[in-house]
């Protein structure tokens, strides 16, 4: 918001110093040049990054900056849905409202937010859209603001390229949807281990434990072999708690502990937790 107050200030300052008028090149100044304020504020806005234009109250560019110039000389869409170049003079409206193809959806949408910037029923727009070249995808974030002070109304026309933040929100929303779909996974193998081990998991307290016990016969033949103790302390071991923690919430020693883990490394012929932990992972997936 601030970055758009700020660009109209000083296409505001342009307009000011030169006199601008509709659907017309700049006419310059009755001195015979541009003023001090107009060429500092010139050069401003052909240094942003972004490319800005001034539209009259008919939608017709008025003027614009180097980057709006060089973007609409180097970019035109393969479709035919815009000309290749919108530059001063031409009905940014009328491009918009006479748009086909893919982009037509898009471009309606600009036109109506536009339309209704300049007839003052919005006090300023902003649309994200896609606008991809042959070779890379882009997306661009559209914003509209009218001039401070002009009647006839125009508005100030400025696209940002966010392809860079698209594509980092878009990471970070897979990067989620790959989490919350592991998280399923654990769910539901932790579920399964819970069946394999006959319902026996380490809960918080001696009498969850007791609530929670099942007699029901476990599915693989490895896991049958253990006791009801040794099941308990393989369901901590795939969770991942440490000995001392199980100990303690099992009531026992550490020391009856690691013997437990040892018969259970035994039994089920492994030599590390890793070992175990993909054993019972096998178990779940079967």
């Amino acid at each position: 918001m601030l970055f758009s107050f700020y660009i109209t200030k000083v296409v505001l300052s342009v307009r000011q110093d030169l006199h601008i008028g509709n659907c017309m090149k700049p006419k310059i100044s009755g001195s015979g040049h541009i003023g001090a304020n107009g060429n500092r504020a010139l050069r401003v806005l052909d240094a942003v990054d972004a490319n800005i234009a001034v539209l009259d109250s008919e939608g017709c560019i008025v003027s614009t900056n180097k980057g709006w110039r060089s973007f609409s000389a180097s970019n035109c869409h393969l479709d035919g849905s815009l000309p290749r170049q919108i530059a001063v003079g031409a009905n940014y409206l009328k491009v918009c409202s006479e748009a086909v193809g893919e982009s037509s959806e898009n471009a309606m949408l600009v036109f109506e937010g536009i339309r209704a910037v300049i007839d003052g029923r919005k006090r300023h727009f902003s649309h994200e859209y896609p606008c991809h070249s042959p070779d890379r995808q882009r997306w661009f974030l559209m914003k509209v603001k009218a001039l401070a002070s002009s009647w006839p109304r125009e508005v100030v026309v400025t696209h940002i390229d966010i392809t860079e933040r698209h594509r980092a929100e878009t990471e970070l929303l897979n990067k989620q949807r790959e989490l919350n779909a592991a998280l399923l996974d654990l769910q539901e193998m932790a579920e399964r281990i819970k069946s394999l081990l006959g319902g026996v998991y380490l809960p918080a307290s001696k009498e969850q434990r007791l609530s929670s016990a099942r007699t029901s016969a476990p599915e693989d033949s490895l896991l049958a072999a253990l006791s009801r103790r040794e099941k308990e302390i393989l369901s901590a071991l795939v969770r991942g708690e440490r000995n001392s923690k199980i100990a303690t919430l099992l009531q026992l020693s550490p020391k009856s502990v690691s013997t437990y883990q040892s018969r259970i490394f035994e039994k089920l012929k492994v030599n590390s937790v890793a070992q175990l932990v993909r054993l019972v992972s096998t178990s779940v997936h079967k």
